[in-house]
């Protein structure tokens, strides 16, 4: 009987402690909210900056906003309501540089490094899928896209720490998320292939070319540690899950096991 009375007595306490815990969180999240607010202010400024120059004109400011942005890694929640106002204006340039300037331009991978690296700090703080519900997906944009990952995979310019320092990782991550959205066209991908358009040779058991162009970029960030690796195989699984992709997971599979 005391037992019993003594466990009841100690079931309010624990309901008590609960409740302080609760109010504790709430209030710092109220506290962190508030906050962001003020720095929301400069964000959104140094934002339409960028947008009516095209481009980040100064790089201390991306560096600002990476600063923000990483205080709130263990409260990504509080940056979603924000991320369309941040995300969508950013890849629309990341976008309409691509189309504009073309991907053989050495001008565009400069231009879109520095967006690429808020962009990817809010991957990071945010999560990949909260991020990439704003990323342009017009069917139009894939082989853009392609060309342009084919152009920053070329431009290795040392370790990985050396490529994050420069934004090269942030830009591959951010064009290889962007695919993961172009690659679901709900049609046959080899019928926005150009390469392919009047060529009536191409080998059904073989993925088209701009597939194929896929493939060999992602499989060699398969085989290196780090974010991109994770991203590609994000990549790959969405493009090779495609009805049409059969041919192109069967020779993706023998090539891995069998290196041909």
């Amino acid at each position: 009987m005391a037992a019993r009375e003594s466990e009841d007595k100690a079931k309010p306490s624990l309901a008590v402690e609960q409740m302080e815990e609760d109010d504790e969180h709430d209030a710092k999240e109220v506290v962190l909210q508030r906050y962001f607010l003020q720095e929301w202010k400069l964000v959104k400024s140094i934002l339409d900056d960028i947008v009516s120059n095209g481009r980040v004109v100064d790089l201390s400011s991306v560096r600002k906003i990476r600063s923000i942005m990483d205080k709130y890694q263990e409260q990504g929640q509080l940056l979603e309501p924000y991320l369309e106002s941040i995300v969508s204006p950013l890849m629309f340039i990341v976008r309409t540089k691509t189309i504009e300037l073309g991907a053989d331009s050495k001008e565009l991978v400069k231009i879109i490094k520095p967006l690429c690296i808020i962009i990817y700090t809010l991957v990071t703080v945010c999560g990949y899928k909260a991020v990439i519900r704003f990323f342009p997906h017009q069917v139009s944009d894939l082989e853009p896209a392609v060309s342009l990952l084919e152009k920053c995979h070329g431009t290795n310019t040392g370790t990985a720490l050396r490529q994050e320092s420069t934004g090269e990782m942030e830009t591959k991550c951010v064009i290889l998320l962007w695919l993961s959205i172009l690659v679901l066209v709900p049609f046959d991908i080899s019928s926005v292939d150009t390469s392919i358009v009047n060529n009536q040779s191409v080998d059904a058991n073989e993925p088209p070319p701009l597939v194929a162009r896929i493939l060999k970029i992602s499989k060699e960030y398969l085989s290196s540690a780090g974010p991109m690796q994770t991203i590609a195989g994000l990549l790959l699984s969405k493009l090779l899950t495609r009805p049409d992709m059969s041919p192109a997971f069967t020779r993706l599979v023998v090539g891995f096991f069998f290196g041909c």
